[in-house]
């Protein structure tokens, strides 16, 4: 909703602040709370709902300034409450950021002041690089007394901005996470499969002539699935202080690195055959999970190659 329009639903509100009908000030119900960001939505719109009802008692009979800005809010609950319904959280949430922040004109100075320690506190945690340095600014105008109304509405905006922010990371990161689940479990499955169907029987058996091809084969499907582990242990850390175009690219990598992880297994075979990787007699068994080493570890494999690469230059 633009501003534009909370105006016109605020003026055909009417103009005695208190809305023609109760819809904005009724606690939102038949919310599809299907799980805890919907249940947490609820209760914010429940919680803003409250804190409107008490607005309006308080400045029932409060100048014209004060009044508009009850409309723009009862809009806003409106609004936020609307996308609710229709699964658009980033909407709802920040159509009540925008309550937060129109309200604070209505704040007396020692609620300016709990606000002020509220957002500062949640702002060293949340904040970082400029952002941090624009609320320690604004902080420091602020200083031994209750901050202004426009003070504390550009810290708000500040923090506002960095939920909204970590929220779509969130986002990202529950996104990506049932195609990892079912990438780990194809791959579980094929390897389950395999092993049924006697791919590794080679492994045990002596009176079996491995080749060179019957070790990369499966040294290709080794790297492949310790890529795949490795990604999703990375995933399950993943750093949710980056930023969204990060993750986008990290949702990308999940289809490559695991490819990357299959590719590596290639050298690694043919160097443990031209006898390049040195660690004593080897088995395929133990080759096998050098591979899935290679796959799982970028930095071990690096550290090979740099050591293959000053051998050679030794010799050279």
């Amino acid at each position: 909703m633009t501003e534009t329009q909370i105006k016109d639903q605020a003026e055909a509100e009417g103009s005695s602040g208190s809305p023609k009908s109760d819809t904005a000030l009724r606690a939102p119900a038949g919310l599809p709370a299907r799980d805890a960001q919907s249940a947490t939505l609820e209760a914010a719109l429940l919680d803003s709902a409250r804190a409107l009802r008490a607005l309006h008692e308080r400045l029932a009979e409060s100048d014209a300034e004060l009044r508009d800005m009850l409309g723009r809010c009862d809009a806003l609950l409106a609004c936020a409450t609307e996308a609710a319904h229709g699964q658009r959280p980033y909407v709802a949430w920040d159509c009540l950021q925008q309550i937060e922040r129109e309200r604070v004109p209505a704040l007396s100075e020692d609620e300016r002041r709990a606000e002020l320690a509220l957002v500062l506190a949640e702002s060293r945690s949340l904040l970082a690089g400029w952002r941090q340095d624009a609320a320690e600014a604004l902080a420091a105008s602020a200083r031994g007394h209750a901050p202004s109304a426009p003070v504390l509405q550009g810290l708000l905006r500040n923090v506002h901005a960095a939920r909204q922010e970590r929220r779509h990371r969130l986002a990202l990161v529950r996104q990506q996470l049932p195609v990892l689940a079912t990438m780990l479990i194809v791959a579980v499955a094929f390897f389950a499969l395999w092993a049924l169907l006697g791919g590794f029987d080679w492994l045990a058996r002596d009176d079996v002539e491995v080749t060179v091809g019957m070790i990369l084969v499966s040294g290709v499907l080794m790297g492949y699935f310790g890529s795949l582990v490795s990604f999703a242990f990375g995933w399950l850390r993943a750093d949710l202080s980056a930023r969204s175009p990060d993750l986008q690219t990290q949702r990308w990598l999940s289809f490559a690195r695991p490819v990357i992880g299959a590719a590596v297994a290639v050298p690694i075979v043919l160097f443990v055959e031209a006898g390049l990787i040195n660690l004593g007699q080897l088995s395929p068994a133990l080759v096998l999970a050098l591979c899935f080493l290679g796959g799982f570890s970028e930095r071990w494999f690096v550290a090979r190659i740099d050591r293959i690469a000053d051998q050679g230059a030794d010799r050279g």
